[in-house]
């Protein structure tokens, strides 16, 4: 997708979420304090780092509004939910967004404000798959969120090396997972993505009966490590990494021939000068999506038009041209950032990647996937399992 590599501390994950949601969550000093905000021309947006654009200058010519934003690191899902429920975030912030799926605690508590989705022009033009995905939908049939940047994640690999073909012709997780040709010389997630992984694979090969890998039962978790501890036994597996710098080092430093990870750190390989593609699969991908929503205290202060409209052009095609041409990102209505590049003319490279985010959201998100977001509701079995799975 060309994606730029932020620059960012190596150790923030996006799927820091799966780590756990306990000491987390009181260790973390609050950065928002609770303040009323005024009903100004001024929208508060809280978010990842990398959903922030350089320059807000269109934001402000298309809107008339003005936009702070406040980095925020949301993907830690038990800092994100201390800023929430205990630093009350909410009473400043007008927007926020998050991995999506854990705004379904937050709407439980009454901190999320229902979504009047005919305010938004721009909605109606999102793919089916991305807007009816479960991570955006909570309870009571309302609408809680919108989604804002999303990926279909797979693997990378060395297709010369290991005489495999090239995207878009489809492998399969075997690769990574269950393959002599690579054993020793491959690398996963570790921590409980591992496991969700595990689970994916056991499900989509029909080893064994698993409802929703992205949320197992304790009985499912349990099966899927299993099953991965015998990999492990086996010498399957090189490393386990945690970082974005992790998963490029096991590029760069030859010690893994095919590793699950982030698109951008296959980017991150190919900028070094590594001939690594990102797999096009045909048994699954792992699903991951931002989403934007209003806190409820945003009902109260006088500036839901003025949101609505900053919404509106978050998933409108200028912000979606913006934010590809900073980080990659696909975003809500790509196909909308490509008439904007189009429009504005912008450089060939910069409309053929806007092209490659469209014609890749067609391709792999209409094969079998899994949404993964927030984290599992047996999440201590999860982590008793991961333990069992790295001591084994």
């Amino acid at each position: 997708m060309g994606v730029r590599i932020p620059t960012l501390n190596a150790k923030i994950n996006r799927r820091t979420a799966l780590a756990g949601l306990g000491a987390s969550a009181l260790a973390m000093p609050a950065i928002i304090r609770a303040a009323q905000a005024d009903p100004s021309n001024t929208i508060r947006w809280m978010g990842s780092p990398t959903t922030a654009l350089d320059d807000w200058s269109s934001f402000e010519r298309d809107t008339g509004l003005k936009m702070e934003f406040t980095p925020f690191f949301t993907d830690n899902v038990g800092a994100f939910y201390n800023e929430m429920l205990v630093n009350r975030a909410g009473d400043r912030i007008d927007i926020i967004n998050s991995l999506a799926g854990s705004q379904k605690r937050l709407v439980q508590e009454g901190q999320v404000s229902p979504l009047d989705l005919k305010k938004l022009k721009n909605y109606d033009g999102i793919l089916p798959t991305i807007k009816n995905s479960s991570l955006l939908h909570a309870s009571g049939g309302k609408d809680w969120a919108v989604p804002l940047a999303f990926n279909a994640d797979s693997f990378g690999y060395f297709p010369d090396k290991l005489g495999l073909p090239r995207p878009p012709e489809p492998l399969t997780w075997d690769v990574v997972l269950n393959d002599k040709k690579t054993l020793g010389r491959t690398a996963i997630e570790g921590d409980v993505m591992s496991l969700v992984i595990a689970g994916m694979y056991v499900k989509s090969h029909n080893i064994a009966e698993i409802a929703d890998p992205a949320n197992m039962t304790a009985e499912e978790c349990k099966l899927a490590t299993d099953w991965l501890i015998g990999r492990k036994k086996a010498g399957q597996f090189r490393s386990f990494w945690k970082t974005y710098d992790e998963q490029v080092a096991n590029f760069t430093n030859g010690e893994v021939i095919a590793q699950q990870c982030w698109e951008p750190a296959v980017k991150g390989a190919k900028t070094a000068g590594l001939d690594v593609e990102y797999a096009t699969c045909n048994d699954f991908y792992y699903l991951w999506m931002h989403s934007l929503f209003v806190p409820a205290q945003a009902a109260g202060r006088g500036n839901l038009d003025n949101i609505y409209k900053a919404l509106d052009w978050i998933i409108g095609g200028a912000y979606a041209a913006e934010i590809n041409r900073k980080y990659g990102y696909t975003s809500a209505r790509v196909d909308l950032g490509l008439e904007y590049a189009k429009a504005h003319g912008w450089s060939t490279k910069d409309i053929e990647n806007l092209q490659f985010g469209i014609d890749k959201t067609r391709l792999k998100f209409q094969k079998p996937h899994f949404w993964v977001g927030g984290a599992p509701d047996a999440l201590q079995v999860h982590e008793a399992e991961l333990a069992r799975f790295r001591n084994a």
